[in-house]
């Protein structure tokens, strides 16, 4: 798989991370649509999985299921800074590193949303050069592994979602940093 067609994976897996309301569910074909002639095909085949499950799910579960996972989470918000700082003083440098990093690659952030935010970071990496993309991912590995690792302890079926970043990440040579590292 090459860089743009990880970029694919990236945007298909931003917006599966997004908040599932009636509009995110109707544009799921859009998602299926745009990873079918990949080469992947484990990636493929888990997205496939995913939005086909997620599709069965009556509405308000699949809402309950997100808030519950992600914004009420501690362990499994999609803020991959807040397990390092919480809500410390030392997160905002962080988060204001990350967003000088967006800046340096041509990415607009908004204040819409903080730049660690999960979807944030992969519509980055969906849109950036693979030169600024690794060192971010690299930095943030462990953290967003974390996050997986408290998924699949629920058995939650977001762990898919979270396997398929991985997969794409591997496939741009991203690895995590030997621990201690920065």
């Amino acid at each position: 798989m090459n860089y743009e067609q990880a970029q694919t994976v990236f945007q298909c897996a931003s917006y599966l991370l997004s908040y599932p309301d009636d509009e995110w569910y109707r544009e799921l074909d859009g998602c299926l649509q745009v990873i079918d002639d990949l080469p992947h095909r484990q990636i493929v085949q888990n997205i496939k999985k995913f939005i086909e499950y997620i599709q069965t799910l009556p509405a308000r579960e699949r809402i309950e299921t997100y808030v519950y996972t992600f914004d009420f989470g501690k362990k499994t918000n999609l803020y991959v800074t807040y397990m390092n700082t919480g809500e410390q003083r030392e997160r905002g440098l962080e988060l204001l590193a990350l967003k000088q990093q967006y800046k340096a690659a041509g990415f607009d952030v908004t204040d819409k949303e903080l730049p660690d935010y999960l979807p944030l970071m992969l519509e980055f990496a969906s849109q950036a050069e693979q030169q600024y993309v690794v060192p971010i991912f690299q930095k943030y590995w462990r953290n967003i592994e974390e996050i997986r690792n408290q998924l699949i302890a629920s058995e939650n079926y977001y762990t898919a979602v979270f396997n398929i970043i991985f997969m794409a990440l591997e496939e741009i040579g991203v690895k995590p940093l030997p621990k201690g590292s920065v």
